[in-house]
């Protein structure tokens, strides 16, 4: 059973707003969801406020059951090198210890990313154990992103990943998995459903082509051209238990935020996902 429909603080700051969490409690009596998935940005720790916000989230009152680490971290890793990596390995302890303070439960991952890509994933791989077992140390259930590819596709990374890791844990995105072409027919991710290996959800659309790096938009569901209905009767089917979160960007160039619209997203995915 569905445990709840998140949204993203990076669906309610961005650049528009300065990207500023000060403002996540401001907007939340306007969003009809079930808590938030915080997303990190590379500009807390560059401006050495990350402690100062995560303090501030904590004391707000709401509740944060999935932390979205820092993107950078697995471009870093895509970046290689002993500096890149260090740093990599820094941002996610520093994730792990955000998570642990905010009473996150889950943490969702990008191992690869960038330019780059995954390009040498397996560097990326063998930088997986050791996050995870940090992830665990802190009470967190550390979770890949099918996070779109430059060379392979998402499903054929996750199956190397679950060859050396079979324990590992995933977050689905249905715009990375429809940017590949993987929600084609059939469910290709029905077996990490079915074995509980995918343990959230992230339920955006994608309105451009077959590997289309030209349109990286996230949209609202509804507004590109994932088949949401086949989804997510496929998903309940398999019996899925977790969070999922909209991540769809739903903030106005005045920086406020288009509440109609947001809601009606979570809602879409609230009734999507209910028996």
């Amino acid at each position: 059973m569905l445990k709840g429909v998140l949204c993203s603080t990076g669906a309610i700051i961005t650049r528009f707003n300065g990207r500023d969490p000060r403002l996540v409690p401001q907007f939340a009596p306007q969003i009809d969801c079930d808590g938030f998935e915080v997303m990190l940005y590379p500009s807390w720790y560059e401006g050495g406020r990350l402690d100062e916000y995560v303090e501030f989230l904590s004391r707000s009152g709401l509740d944060f059951p999935v932390l979205h680490a820092d993107k950078s971290i697995g471009e870093l890793l895509s970046l290689g090198g002993e500096e890149n990596l260090a740093e990599a390995r820094r941002r996610f302890a520093v994730g792990c210890r955000a998570a642990q303070r905010l009473g996150s439960r889950l943490m969702v991952l990008h191992l690869w990313g960038g330019p780059a890509s995954d390009r040498e994933i397996e560097r990326n791989i063998a930088e997986l154990g050791g996050f995870t077992e940090l992830a665990e140390r802190c009470g967190v259930l550390l979770t890949v992103e099918n996070v779109i590819c430059a060379v392979s596709a998402p499903l054929e990374i996750i199956k190397r990943i679950l060859a050396l890791y079979p324990e590992a844990a995933f977050t689905i995105d249905t715009k990375m998995a429809e940017f590949h072409g993987e929600l084609k027919d059939e469910l290709d991710f029905a077996p990490l459903f079915e074995g509980s290996r995918a343990a959230h959800l992230h339920v955006n659309d994608y309105g451009g082509g077959l590997k289309d790096f030209s349109d990286l938009r996230v949209l609202h569901p509804g507004s590109g051209h994932v088949d949401f209905e086949s989804f997510f009767k496929k998903v309940l089917a398999c019996g899925y238990e977790g969070f999922a979160t909209v991540e769809a960007t739903s903030v106005l160039p005045d920086g406020s935020i288009d509440t109609e619209r947001l809601n009606d997203s979570l809602r879409k995915v609230r009734e999507g996902l209910t028996p």
